[in-house]
């Protein structure tokens, strides 16, 4: 059975470089939403709308419905969102189940001033160059509980004391 697994959490707390680990170890799909909109929306294509936002989950969603249809993999990591709306995850979760799949969420924390300082550091290579302190700070205001069942995963100090958590989690019930 495929698993979906939504990383979320605010900007700078660590949702890619987790999901990038965790792939190797499992040999996991990941979609990556800002890789999704800089190849659909390159250059000054790019608006960081929400609407942008949206068209760039739909294609991810659609092709984690593919590849579970077509059973490609047995992990597929949704990364590059926060998920900071119950509407957001629960329009993946829905389509996990309609697919077959089933679904784990990670929601990643850590001190704002670590998230702040990952984010000031303005990571040239990273896809979504809107990301900066402010925008940590507009998305936590706003952000809403997760409800459905999740691994909090503080990466305060980075995420190699999480790996083993992370990874049980992901595994249970295989």
């Amino acid at each position: 059975m495929t698993t979906w697994v939504l990383f979320a959490g605010l900007p700078g707390t660590g949702k890619s470089t987790l999901a990038r680990v965790m792939a190797e170890r499992f040999g996991a799909a990941v979609l990556d939403k800002d890789g999704v909109r800089g190849a659909l929306f390159p250059g000054e294509l790019t608006d960081f709308s929400t609407e942008q936002d949206q068209l760039c989950m739909r294609a991810m969603v659609e092709a984690a419905v593919y590849l579970t249809d077509r059973r490609r993999t047995k992990y597929i990591f949704f990364d590059g969102r926060p998920f900071s709306k119950q509407v957001q995850i629960e329009e993946v979760l829905r389509a996990a189940e309609g697919a077959g799949a089933r679904w784990r969420i990670l929601h990643l924390t850590c001190a704002d001033a670590v998230a702040e300082g990952r984010l000031a550091a303005q990571d040239p290579s990273h896809p979504a160059q809107n990301r900066d302190p402010a925008l940590y700070r507009r998305i936590k205001q706003a952000f809403e509980p997760i409800l459905q069942a999740k691994l909090e995963v503080d990466t305060t100090l980075g995420i190699d004391a999480q790996l083993e958590a992370v990874e049980a989690y992901l595994r249970g019930g295989e």
